[in-house]
């Protein structure tokens, strides 16, 4: 067992990772700006925008991390000032603390499929794609991966970049989409909901939460480093995603598209999906939730309880 810290430990990826890792039997520490009073994880507050590598580095030399998992970052309602310090700063700051430890753990880093940009309708993309981000946060998060695999490069750090596709869960962020329409329909108390988004005719990449933690838990065990996708390895059309989301609850509803300009986010093109094969061939990793089953825990989180 390895004694884990995990960045951003209760965000919504962060809190899937925690749990599996501990699951696992690791001790795992959540390290976020604001800790989650009474949960099983042990947490430790620290504000990992502002406090540069010093606080860091002697946070990991108390707690004798030999695995750090980077799950912190930022990506609903910030803006590229934001971002830049949640993203890449913070990166900067964790590569100088990790390089100055007296010994060397483990470093899992989460990037994300939006460090790639927009592809051609059809592409499945491997690691070797050459990345062109449109948006803050796709270059923000490109510049975190890209400080990562340099310092690994350099050999100051034994680290992995885990390139994520759109997380699917329990917990997603009311900002996400999944997370908006759950709560959309947990909301509803006359039974006539009425879901407004924007037009969605993109496919996207999607994966379970609770995959992605096992990916982190795999990686962090290995001694693989560079870079490599975590995704489903499917496309699947984002309209449909909603529909079956509200199927799902069992919410009578309606699904409205409204014209509105596309946010900072999600304007990255039409098409997404990403090759998998390192995954399974590197870390022994497929993903093992399907599509209904990460819907529906999604809503399950948010559901009123009858």
């Amino acid at each position: 067992m390895k004694r884990t810290v995990v960045l951003g430990g209760t965000g919504f990826v962060g809190r899937h990772v925690c749990a599996r890792l501990s699951e696992l039997g690791h001790p795992v520490l959540a390290v976020s700006r604001t800790p989650r009073p009474g949960a099983a994880i042990r947490s430790a507050a620290l504000d990992l925008t502002a406090s540069g590598p010093g606080p860091l580095a002697e946070l990991l030399r108390a707690e004798r991390a030999e695995v750090v998992v980077n799950a912190a970052g930022g990506v609903w309602n910030s803006d590229e000032d934001q971002m830049r310090k949640s993203n890449a700063d913070l990166t900067g700051s964790l590569v100088e603390a990790l390089a100055g430890l007296p010994w060397r753990p483990r470093l899992v880093h989460l990037g994300s499929a939006h460090e790639y940009g927009a592809v051609p309708h059809g592409s499945i993309v491997d690691e070797s794609w050459p990345p062109e981000p449109l948006t803050a946060y796709g270059r923000t998060k490109l510049a975190a991966t890209e400080q990562v695999l340099a310092a690994v490069r350099a050999g100051r750090l034994d680290a992995i970049v885990l390139r994520v596709s759109n997380v699917l869960g329990p917990g997603a962020p009311a900002a996400s989409l999944t997370g908006a329409v759950a709560r959309q329909l947990a909301g509803d108390r006359d039974g006539r909901a009425v879901v407004r988004l924007s037009p969605l005719r993109a496919h996207r990449d999607f994966v379970a939460a609770q995959d992605v933690a096992e990916a982190v838990a795999l990686a962090a065990g290995t001694r693989c480093t560079g870079l490599v996708n975590i995704g489903s390895g499917t496309a699947v059309d984002v309209a449909g995603v909603v529909r079956r989301l509200v199927e799902l609850s069992g919410v009578p509803a309606e699904v409205v598209f409204e014209s509105r300009p596309p946010t900072a986010v999600r304007a990255v093109g039409d098409w997404q999906c990403l090759d998998i094969s390192a995954a399974r061939e590197r870390l022994g990793w497929i993903p093992r939730r399907d599509l209904d089953s990460a819907l529906a825990d999604t809503w399950a989180a948010v559901a009123p309880v009858s």
